[in-house]
């Protein structure tokens, strides 16, 4: 079982989300915006965290060096927008990989059972 935290502003994607790994036995904690994200990590442990870069208030991009201090979780930016100049930035700042949406939920479940995910 891994812990996730998932930030995106989108109420079905959180739902999607809890409902597909909740499922397959993995204990999900949805936030709607990264500020609620940086409270999420100083509270709890997280084994992997996806992040939606569009949100209200602070962005995922702008988020991920404060997440990497609060965590070694790896980082897992979402985007609908991807760009090869979003993914090396992201990529610069500490995210583990830029995610495409819509996302293939069977490849992450694959990637979550990975050592090291």
């Amino acid at each position: 079982m891994k812990r996730l935290l998932v930030v995106d502003d989108e109420p079905s994607i959180l739902a999607a989300f809890t409902r597909y790994f909740g499922g397959l036995g993995h204990e999900v904690t949805p936030v709607s915006s990264a500020e609620d994200a940086l409270a999420a990590t100083q509270k709890e442990k997280f084994d992997i965290i996806f992040l939606d870069n569009v949100l209200p208030g602070m962005s995922g991009l702008r988020a991920i060096p404060e997440l990497a201090r609060h965590t070694g979780a790896p980082i897992l930016m979402m985007t609908g927008h991807f760009d090869e100049e979003l993914k090396k930035d992201a990529l610069l700042i500490g995210a583990a990989d830029l995610l495409p949406k819509p996302l293939d939920f069977e490849a992450l479940a694959l990637r979550l059972e990975t050592p090291g995910a």
